[in-house]
């Protein structure tokens, strides 16, 4: 694991737009979506387990990018419910207990 340095989330934006444009997305509603996005994984990652939080924010696109072929496109608005959906399940998440999994 890397130590956190103090121009990650600058170099994250960076990183994050290129692979948009890479993609045909649309890089300004990356960024729009970045602290939405990042707040979620970090719940989902503290409040459940680690390895969930990029999956997560993988289901979230997922199921916004299948939502906004139903709608007028307001992406970052499906983006956001669809986290909505994510902290919902967060609060009633509870760990399984050792011999339950």
């Amino acid at each position: 694991m890397t130590t956190k340095q103090p121009d990650d989330l600058a170099n994250a934006r960076l990183f994050l737009a290129e692979v948009a444009g890479d993609l045909d997305l649309d890089a300004q509603m990356i960024e729009d979506a970045m602290p939405y996005l990042l707040g979620m994984t970090k719940h989902v990652a503290h409040r459940a387990v680690r390895p969930a939080a990029p999956l997560a924010a993988f289901l979230v696109g997922y199921a916004s990018a299948l939502a906004a072929q139903d709608t007028d496109g307001s992406t970052l608005e499906t983006v956001r419910s669809k986290i909505g959906s994510v902290e919902k399940a967060l609060e009633q998440w509870v760990e399984p207990r050792e011999g339950e999994k």
